[in-house]
């Protein structure tokens, strides 16, 4: 019980003479430190605490004498406190995220002539790619023409644990960030645009967030701010299964396969929706 009440704010001599002060119903301060073990130059200090968070009251005689609140009481007094100071904390962590970011993202990295690639397996791909989107600051560009990438990816985003990825992907449109997705002109992507998260984004159609589609059997990548470069490998048994990411940090590999994208960007047909842009901005 102690240890609980701990978590619930009360040091250990306030829960050590709380719990003794319950087991003998009223008492003085003398009889309260005997039975919870503690030192005689520390007890009033502890009851005069405990009587300011409202968990004992006090008769005003001499010697004073003691009696616990109902615990029930006590415990919700205890619980709504702690969730303030938790609230609180919160705010201040969030508010020291928020100046951290704008400061960080204020520091200009080294620039470097040296390719830097990672690689994540399975899930760890799913997170990868929630990352990336995360930290985009001006472009994002995909290119998934081919017709097993795009089946692939529309049965995906109808799951539910990529939904985060959408939403990250939507707050990158929300901050500015174009969003470009050359997609296969044979798989039917209009069923998706039902989609609470998709049709949050389609209200950004022909604004910060384009799609086109073409017919082009080649390697999906992943192009982001001019400088990184997502590849995607499928699993050699299951070629409908993501196995893994890789994440290139190369800007001359990422500037040629930009130039390859808005080579068939330039050419391919453009994505509306099953609605025109005017009805999702009504809605």
């Amino acid at each position: 019980m102690i240890e609980k009440l701990k978590k619930l704010g009360l040091t250990s001599y306030e829960s050590q003479a709380y719990i003794a002060l319950i087991k003998l119903g009223d008492a003085e301060a003398d009889e309260i430190a005997q039975n919870a073990k503690i030192p005689m130059g520390r007890i009033y200090n502890v009851l005069s605490s405990l009587e300011e968070a409202h968990l004992v009251r006090a008769q005003d005689t001499r010697p004073r004498r003691y009696v616990c609140v109902d615990p029930a009481n006590a415990l919700t007094r205890l619980s709504t406190a702690k969730q303030e100071e938790l609230r609180q904390a919160s705010q201040e962590i969030q508010s020291l995220a928020g100046d951290l970011t704008n400061e960080l993202s204020g520091v200009v990295s080294r620039k470097t002539e040296k390719s830097f690639w990672t690689v994540a397996i399975g899930n760890e791909s799913h997170e990868l790619i929630k990352e990336i989107i995360s930290g985009a600051r001006k472009e994002l560009l995909f290119f998934m023409a081919s017709r097993m990438t795009s089946e692939r990816i529309r049965k995906e985003l109808l799951k539910e644990d990529h939904v985060e990825m959408m939403t990250a992907l939507y707050d990158a449109i929300k901050k500015g960030v174009e969003v470009k997705v050359i997609l296969n002109n044979d798989v039917d992507f209009k069923k998706l645009e039902d989609s609470p998260i998709i049709k949050k984004m389609m209200r950004h159609i022909g604004k910060e967030f384009n799609c086109r589609l073409a017919t082009i059997p080649a390697t999906p990548f992943d192009i982001i701010d001019g400088e990184n470069v997502l590849l995607q490998m499928l699993n050699p048994l299951n070629p409908e299964e993501l196995f893994a990411v890789v994440n290139i940090r190369d800007a001359k590999l990422a500037n040629e396969l930009r130039d390859k994208f808005f080579t068939i960007w330039d050419n391919a047909e453009v994505y509306c929706g099953k609605k025109n842009r005017n009805s999702y901005i009504e809605q």
